[in-house]
């Protein structure tokens, strides 16, 4: 990872049956049921991001043990979210 401070990127951002103040930060149209860790590290990996798997739960939702990633990308954190959002929800939809 580089020397820059890593983007914390949890699933819950792109579960679309959360509320935007529960912690969803994509649009609906970009959202998916359920979103799991595993997925995410998938696409980091064919977007060539450099990551890391955390324990970490998102704050709003700390009993659930979905985990986090820490990523150090070239995008800013809006565009890698985005990015991440319409990559899953492609992969969702030709499943």
């Amino acid at each position: 990872m580089s020397s820059k401070k890593p983007l914390v990127i949890y699933p819950e951002y792109f579960d679309y049956r959360l509320k935007r103040s529960e912690g969803r930060k994509v649009p609906l149209s970009e959202a998916v049921k359920s979103p799991k860790v595993e997925e995410l590290t998938g696409i980091l990996s064919t977007l060539g991001c450099d990551f890391q798997i955390s324990k970490a739960c998102h704050p709003g939702n700390w009993s659930k043990t979905g985990g986090s990633l820490k990523v150090s990308a070239d995008f800013s954190k809006t565009q890698l979210i985005h990015k991440l959002g319409s990559i899953l929800k492609k992969l969702r939809q030709s499943n």
